[in-house]
Formats: C-alpha cells, sequence, structure tokens
C-alpha cells in the first residue's frame, strides 16, 4: 500500500497548494465549519490622544517617548505571549488533523478527538466522484483506508514548534485572523493509492474522445408546382428540397486523471467524505449553421398586411423551408453523433387578403345614386369626375377634398362645356355639371356618419338629391367640399356613372350597428315672379323664357340613428352644416315689340233716309277685333329655346307648370304664363358653382 512520505527532519510549514485545489474551477463541495481557534492575546494598551498642538517643542518629545515604548510595550507581551505557548504541552492554535480542530488541545485530547471522527468515517464512508456522465464510487473495502491517529496527532504537536519562538508567535497571529491549518498526515494516512489511481486512469481512458464537427446532406423531391403564367390547374414537376439530415457531431473531451487524483486524496486526508463533482475538459463540436442554410435554402412567408402609404393592401407571400427556431433547438438539444431530420415544407401565411378583407374595405358605410339626363358634354364630365375619384383610399383621420382629387377641370383633360352658374346667370363652362359628382360624395358621406370638415350649399335648389343634402364646389376658388375618414379603418371610395345614375360608395369597417336616418325641415319659403321684358328688336309675335324660375328656401337638416330593425334609437339632431339658403329666381320672358292698334273714322251715310251701317251688312270691311286673324304674342304658343338651363323635369312648388332644372340636362318647360309654349333649357345649378 502507498502512502503520503514526508521525511522527520523536514522543517513542517504549511503545505503548497495541491493540484486539487489549482482546480477549484472544476470541484465544487461543502466544507464543513471549522471550531473557532483557540487564541490568547495581550491586552491592548488604549491609544494615546493625540494632544492639542502647541508651539512647545518638549511635549512633541514627550508623545513619541510615550509611542516607543507602548509599541516596545506591545512587542514583549506578544513574545511573553509566544513563549507560554510554545512551552506548553498544548497543540498550537488553529491546527487541524483529519478534519479535527485539535488547537490547544494536549496530546491525549487531540488522539480521542481524531480516533472518534477516524471511526466514524474511514471505515464506514464511502467516497463518490460526480461526472458528467458517470459516478465513481469509493468505498473503505476498496481504498483500504486507514489513520496511524498517534503519528497523525504527534505532526500535529509539532507543527509551528520547529521554528522556535517567532515561528510560534507567527502561528498564534495566523490562527486568530486565518482558517484552520490541517497537517499533512503523511505517512499517517494509510490508502491503496494504486487502486484509485487505476480506477481514475480506466475512467480517462473511456471518455476520451477526439472533435468531430457536425455535417448535413439535402434530400431532394420531385413536387408539382403550378405553372407560372399557364391556365388554371395547370401544373408542372420541379425538383426541390423536402429534407435536411444533420449528422451531429462530437465533442473532444477528457478528464483531468491528475487533478482529479489530487481532489480525492485531499479528501482523504481531510476526512471529508462530500461527495465530489467533477467536469471534463471538452471542446465542443462546431454546429451546422442553420441561418445561412435557411437563407440559402428557404423563402421567408409574410403576412398580407394594409400599406398606409400607398394605401393598399399588399399581398401575402407562401413562404417554404423549415422552422428556424424549432430547428435550432432541436440541434442543441440533439445527443453527439446522432442524426437530426429536419423537413421543409410550405409555409401559409397567418394573415391573407381575404382575411383583411373581412374587415378592411368590407362594408358600405354609406352610398348614394343621383340621376342624370343624357347630355353628351354634362355626362363626359361626370364620368371624368368619378374617374378621377374612384379608389381614392382614405387612411384614419385623413380629409377628402374635392377641388385636390379631381384637379382643374380643363380641357386637355377632357372635360367639356356645360352650363354652370356664374353670378347668378347660367353660362357655358369647361367642367360643368360636377357639382352633382360632389353632392353625391356629400350624401353618402352623411348616411356614413363621417365628419363633414368643409360644405357649402348651391345657390339655387338642385332636384338629385333632397334639399340640405347638396354641395357645391368651383375651382380657383375657396368653394370645396371637404371630408374627413373619422373611422378606425380606412376608407375607399367607389365612384362610378351607372345605369344613367352617378354612384357613390364608400367602403370601410362597420364600427357600431346602426344605420344614419336623414331629413330636413323647410324654414321659410320664397315665390319666383314672372317678369317680362320688351325686345324693341323683336317682332310682335316674338316670345322668348330667357331666365327658369326657382323658388326660394331656407332648411335645416337632420340626423337620428336606427337600429338593425330601422327602429329609431336617438332623437333628431342636426348634422355639421345643417343650415341652407337657396334664393329664389324669378322667370323673365322677353316679347317683342307690340304694334299700337289705330281705329277707323266712321263712314257717312250718302242716303239720309237709307243709310247703310258698317257693321251688319252693308259694305264688306274687316273688323281687326273679329273677322281677320291676329297672332296674339302672349298666346299663341310660339316655340322658343332658352340658352340659359338645361336639365330635368321638376315640379317647381310655386307654379302650377312643370319647369326644367337647370342643373340636370335638357327637357321641356311649359310656362304657366303662356299658351302651352315649348321651351328647351340646358344647363346647371349654381351661383359661381359648376
Amino acid at each position: 500500500m502507498g502512502k503520503f512520505e514526508k521525511p522527520r527532519n523536514q522543517k513542517p510549514v504549511q503545505s503548497k497548494p495541491t493540484a486539487a485545489q489549482k482546480h477549484t474551477a472544476k470541484v465544487t463541495k461543502a466544507s464543513k465549519a471549522p471550531k473557532a481557534a483557540q487564541t490568547y492575546k495581550a491586552a491592548q494598551p488604549a491609544k494615546p490622544s493625540k494632544p492639542a498642538q502647541k508651539k512647545s517643542g518638549n511635549k512633541g518629545k514627550i508623545a513619541a517617548i510615550t509611542a516607543a515604548t507602548l509599541v516596545a510595550l506591545v512587542i514583549l507581551c506578544g513574545l511573553g505571549y509566544a513563549l507560554m505557548v510554545h512551552s506548553s504541552g498544548d497543540i498550537l492554535p488553529g491546527v487541524s488533523v483529519a478534519g479535527v480542530d485539535v488547537g490547544g488541545m494536549s496530546r491525549e485530547e487531540a488522539k480521542a478527538a481524531v480516533q472518534q471522527a477516524v471511526d466514524a468515517t474511514y471505515g464506514t464512508e464511502t467516497l463518490t466522484v460526480t461526472l458528467p456522465d458517470r459516478t465513481l464510487s469509493f468505498a473503505p473495502a476498496d481504498t483500504k483506508v486507514s489513520v496511524d491517529v498517534d503519528q497523525a496527532v504527534e505532526a500535529a504537536w509539532n507543527y509551528g514548534r520547529d521554528g522556535g519562538i517567532f515561528q510560534t508567535l507567527k502561528q498564534s497571529l495566523t490562527a486568530a485572523t486565518e482558517v484552520l491549518h490541517t497537517v499533512d498526515m503523511g505517512s499517517a494516512l494509510n490508502i491503496d493509492e494504486e487502486y484509485i489511481r487505476s480506477t481514475i486512469d480506466a475512467t480517462a481512458a473511456e471518455v476520451k474522445s477526439e472533435r468531430k464537427d457536425s455535417t448535413y446532406e439535402v434530400v431532394e423531391s420531385e413536387v408539382a408546382q403550378p405553372a407560372e403564367g399557364g391556365a388554371e390547374g395547370e401544373t408542372v414537376t420541379e425538383t426541390i428540397p423536402t429534407e435536411v439530415i444533420i449528422h451531429v457531431g462530437t465533442s473532444e473531451r477528457s478528464l483531468d486523471a491528475d487533478g482529479l487524483y489530487d481532489a480525492i486524496m485531499t479528501a482523504y486526508m481531510n476526512n471529508d467524505f462530500t461527495p465530489l463533482e467533477y467536469s471534463y475538459e471538452e471542446t465542443r463540436y462546431t454546429q451546422v449553421d442553420l441561418d445561412a442554410l435557411y437563407e440559402e435554402m428557404c423563402t421567408d412567408m409574410a403576412d398580407a398586411y394594409y400599406d398606409k402609404d400607398k394605401k393598399e393592401i399588399v399581398d401575402e407571400v407562401e413562404g417554404y423551408g423549415f422552422d428556424l427556431a424549432a430547428a435550432k433547438q432541436k440541434q442543441d438539444m440533439a445527443e453527439e453523433g446522432t442524426d437530426l431530420s429536419i423537413t421543409l415544407s410550405a409555409v401559409e401565411p397567418e394573415v391573407t387578403r381575404a382575411k383583411l378583407e373581412e374587415t378592411l374595405f368590407h362594408d358600405v358605410l354609406g352610398s348614394s345614386d343621383t340621376p342624370y339626363p343624357y347630355n353628351p358634354g354634362r355626362t363626359t364630365n361626370l364620368d371624368l369626375a368619378c374617374k378621377a375619384i374612384d379608389g381614392t383610399i382614405l387612411n384614419p383621420g385623413d380629409v377628402f377634398s374635392f377641388n385636390d382629387i379631381v384637379g382643374e377641370r380643363t380641357a386637355a383633360k377632357g372635360y367639356q362645356a356645360a352650363i354652370a352658374f356664374v353670378n347668378g346667370t347660367s353660362t357655358p363652362e369647361v367642367g360643368g355639371g360636377i357639382c352633382q359628382v360632389a353632392s353625391t360624395i356629400y350624401h353618402a358621406a352623411l348616411l356614413a356618419d363621417l365628419n363633414i370638415v368643409e360644405r357649402l350649399e348651391h345657390m339655387y335648389t338642385v332636384d338629385y338629391v333632397p334639399l340640405g343634402m347638396d354641395a357645391t364646389i368651383y375651382w380657383g376658388s375657396n368653394v370645396d367640399f371637404k371630408f374627413s375618414n373619422s373611422t378606425n379603418n380606412p376608407i375607399r371610395i367607389d365612384a362610378y356613372l351607372q345605369d344613367g345614375k352617378v354612384h357613390i360608395g364608400l367602403v370601410g369597417t362597420k364600427e357600431g350597428e346602426y344605420t344614419v336616418d336623414l331629413d330636413f325641415k323647410t324654414i321659410s319659403t320664397t315665390q319666383w315672379k314672372d317678369v317680362t321684358q320688351v325686345d324693341e328688336s323683336k317682332p310682335a309675335d316674338y316670345k322668348q323664357v330667357t331666365v327658369t324660375p326657382y323658388t326660394g328656401y331656407k332648411t335645416v337638416t337632420y340626423k337620428r340613428y336606427l337600429d338593425a330593425d330601422d327602429n329609431p334609437v336617438t332623437d333628431w339632431e342636426k348634422v355639421q352644416f345643417p343650415n341652407s339658403t337657396y334664393q329664389k329666381r324669378d322667370r323673365v320672358t322677353v316679347i317683342g315689340k307690340q304694334e299700337e292698334e289705330v281705329p277707323e273714322e266712321p263712314t257717312t251715310p250718302t242716303d239720309p233716309n237709307n243709310p247703310t251701317d258698317p257693321g251688319t251688312g252693308g259694305g264688306t270691311t274687316t273688323d281687326p277685333g273679329t273677322g281677320g286673324t291676329t297672332t296674339d304674342p302672349g298666346t299663341g304658343g310660339g316655340t322658343t329655346t332658352d340658352p340659359g338651363t338645361g336639365g330635368g323635369t321638376t315640379t317647381d312648388p310655386g307654379t302650377g307648370g312643370t319647369t326644367t332644372d337647370p342643373g340636370t340636362g335638357g327637357g321641356t318647360t311649359t310656362d304657366p304664363g303662356t299658351g302651352g309654349g315649348t321651351t328647351t333649357e340646358t344647363g346647371n345649378g349654381s351661383d359661381v358653382l359648376e
């Protein structure tokens, strides 16, 4: 049996750090709490008070002498204490043998304490060493461990005395400030070192491995894919990667046999059977770079989303590849030397265009359809304005401006001349008639319950929307129609002509289970009058209606909310721009100069006895009031053309006849003040407005 040998004549000193102590990062164990060292301290004299500074030099000399005296006294006391300890028969303070604090004990007391500790451990306890993948056990029957207690205690008694009184003083001071000093038992510890060494070496050989980095191979398969640009359902066969097989590498691994041996022997030396935990020296293999592999082989999936800047839904993109995060976790957890399979497949987006459209641009918030009779120029203008507006997207908070979106109405853009009201008169202008588009949008915005920013009614009434629900615009002025998207989602404006109507739809996301009901109240009415003007350059039978009439109104517009069953859930309330004032316009009829009638003088009878009555038949005369035929310019029903209007047929509440609204097209107007004369009128309805 091998032993720790130490020459007897060697001066006992505190042992150098062992190899195990150098590998403290690899060894973790709990230390037993050492006993408090028995110490003897000399009485510490009180520090002298610092004398007040004086100019006299005598007191400084006295202080120096006093300090030197105190230092000498302390040294003498320390040497006296060391001499007392050195000459006593007890073991010096702060000395430990086999894990037992024997400082201050006599030889006999130390032997009894050490023997009791040895009997309780060395013969019964098994020392275990836990490695990363196994556990080593060193049982008493295998190590044959024992301790020569007498020899161990003798080594403890000799510690600190071989160097004389100064060594004793040093050990005493060390014991007062540091942990216990464990005496190297040397030959006092008997153990089968060869067994311990062979067990460690065999384990080191088993765990030793060379480093081998991970590799991978790609498995490809033929897959049918939709043919790009082909007919629906047409496919082509492509060879694509479908699997990646990773051959997991192995790490370079070794066991520090010398370090573990030193740690085990130190444990036995200290009678410490706390389980040891010991790690391998390891250089890990390099894993497959999955990030680079993903970048090379995979296509990222992308959800559909709404692009606020472009104001459009961006389609989803189907991905192809593998779940990178899951693959990394799988590789980290794989056992060394095994194979790992990663499957590639299509990655379906969670958010598609269809799913977005279930909420975005899904609901008609408000719509309006206003009729128009066909008039080539005016209809062209309506169509161009609708095309400029159609598809406009408003993000939440965006403001729609009719003039900004439609822009200037010019012949270069294709707009044609149609009647527009300018300062109360009907005048052909390029782009005339598009106020109907603005009014239709306003009507739809009211029904959608959107925030109205700017609105002005026409100068005269129009017939394509209810009173108080029209809006007029004019380029080059401050007259515009504006509203804002006051919802939490984008809104799209649909605008087009269909079946003789201007259609406006505001499409977004419905945010409440209600609809808007609109109505208006007439506050006052102003009837138009007939005005006749004589044009002396015209013949007597000339008659022409040059200005069509409009009744004036003052109205207030209201709204209320209805539930899904059209039951009112709120009272009537005013809309944002509730008040509308429409002016009245008198009908002006121009007639020719009327000829004055000159009466004929009566015929004097030649025979008083037989007179002839000119009114009964003696002679033939023409009575301009009876027998002749004349044309009454007020009743004859001549046909005239009114260049100032052009539109649809409306019933003017101020007359009994049917009038043509100048804002709609070319229609027939019956002048109630004439005998059924027919006038043709083309135009629009607004003051300085289109």
